[in-house]
């Protein structure tokens, strides 16, 4: 079994400055961590064991679980030490791997790029993984690629025939959702989730906001996993 080595603030910051440039972006480096954050929080909360169960796709060289799988193409999107376990443009289907292969999926903001198989491409996600999380933004507006699509919680319950996310929170740069495969949802619970986002005034240190924002996911998870 491979350990688990999950993102911390430190790693990613030391990344994202060797990386800095293109898509990591000055004025955006510290609102991507925000979102990253909450990933990690997730993962810890679902005490997964083995980093070769978790798959993530177009981490511009950044992983939440350090050691785990990746999936990206060739085409676009590179970064020094681009080596994905899987090189795959996701567009085309069916992805090359096995049902339920992975405990773990993530895509954090990838499916706005994902037109015009979208909703495939969330099936996709559900058909290798036992777990999903994907971060969209619900808007998405981009000259650079006029193609790509932002993805609203109504549209995620209709790519799933009805079924909702087990967690969503909304953040600046995208909303996150969380499915369990496993144990699927028919709640909404968009109704019920503030659409704003509280963050630390000028202050990105993990210890900011780190334990209050445990506390809340965990209980969630927790709850969620009864």
């Amino acid at each position: 079994m491979n350990e688990i080595k999950l993102l911390t603030f430190e790693d990613y910051f030391a990344k994202v400055k060797e990386l800095e440039g293109g898509h990591w972006t000055l004025d955006t480096i510290k609102l991507r961590w925000t979102y990253h954050y909450r990933v990690v929080e997730l993962i810890k909360a679902l005490q997964l064991k083995d980093a070769s169960k978790v798959l993530e796709m177009g981490t511009m060289g950044v992983q939440c679980v350090k050691n785990g799988h990746t999936i990206d193409y060739a085409e676009r999107w590179n970064f020094p030490g681009k080596q994905p376990d899987y090189l795959h443009d996701a567009r085309k289907l069916p992805w090359p791997i096995e049902d339920k292969k992975y405990d773990l999926f993530i895509a954090l903001r990838v499916y706005q790029h994902l037109v015009p198989v979208q909703k495939e491409c969330v099936q996709e996600a559900m058909r290798i993984a036992k777990k999903v999380i994907i971060i969209t933004p619900n808007y998405y507006d981009n000259n650079v690629l006029p193609d790509s699509r932002g993805i609203t919680y109504t549209n995620f319950v209709e790519f799933l025939n009805g079924i909702h996310p087990n967690l969503y929170i909304p953040t600046e740069l995208g909303d996150l959702y969380y499915w369990d495969t496993e144990q699927p949802s028919a709640l909404n619970i968009e109704q019920v989730v503030s659409p704003t986002i509280k963050y630390p005034k000028n202050d990105t240190s993990e210890s900011s906001f780190k334990d209050s924002f445990s506390r809340k996911i965990k209980r969630k998870i927790k709850r969620l996993l009864k």
